[in-house]
């Protein structure tokens, strides 16, 4: 949940995890400045010195309430994404690259054990959290599917200050972060019945943010 200031207000990003948030916080941090409630080497710091079960920016709604009460910041934001394709991000992620999930694990039995992990709100550090646990209701949402440039819009009207860059650059792309840790690339395709069980677990998802089951087809740019 980074605060940023913005011109001449404080804006809270609901970072939803797996949808462009840290390629959105760097892009805030490097036009408006440092950002608050943000820690981007949470997972490499030892468990007994986390004041939190998760990442501050992947703090949930519910808590964000008691720690920054409706009213405290001028306006919020959150960038969200085809539940699926979020999910599967998601998978490749803890898989190849936080290595969470046993490298010979597949899609589809990894599937079989979500219904039990979305039982702990914290694992994987928040990543299996519907989306609308952590979006406020009065957030302004943008979908990842229609590009970042809408947010640089707003954020052009929010600061009036059209100054800064006119792009939002993937930083967290996996297959990038892939060659880096000089991995093969990787590729999955889902199949209609993941799209099926996808939906029924995360339903008001779908349904909040105006999702149909199966995804347009589209190009991936941050993962």
């Amino acid at each position: 949940m980074p605060l940023a200031r913005v011109g001449s207000k404080l804006v809270y990003f609901a970072h939803v995890p797996k949808c462009a948030g840290m390629s959105i916080e760097n892009y805030l941090a490097g036009r408006f400045g440092p950002l608050a409630l943000l820690h981007n080497k949470y997972g490499q710091s030892p468990e007994p010195e986390r004041w939190s079960r998760t990442s501050p920016q992947h703090m949930p709604e519910a808590i964000r309430q008691d720690y920054v009460p409706d009213g405290f910041v001028d306006a919020s934001f959150s960038v969200v994404r085809h539940p699926a394709l979020r999910l599967r991000s998601v998978f490749l992620f803890q898989r190849d690259i936080e290595g969470r999930i046993d490298p010979e694990t597949d899609f589809a039995p990894w599937l079989d054990q979500v219904t039990d992990d979305m039982n702990d709100p914290f694992a994987y550090d928040g990543h299996l959290r519907p989306m609308t646990d952590t979006v406020p209701k009065d957030a302004t949402v943008f979908h990842l599917e229609d590009g970042l440039d809408p947010l640089i819009a707003w954020l052009d009207e929010l600061s009036e200050d059209t100054d800064g860059p006119r792009q939002i650059k993937a930083i967290n792309v996996l297959a990038n972060r892939l060659i880096r840790m000089k991995k093969p690339p990787v590729s999955l395709t889902l199949t209609p019945q993941d799209f099926d069980r996808i939906a029924q677990l995360y339903g008001n998802d779908y349904r909040r943010f105006g999702y149909g089951t199966v995804p347009e087809p589209q190009t991936e740019t941050c993962n």
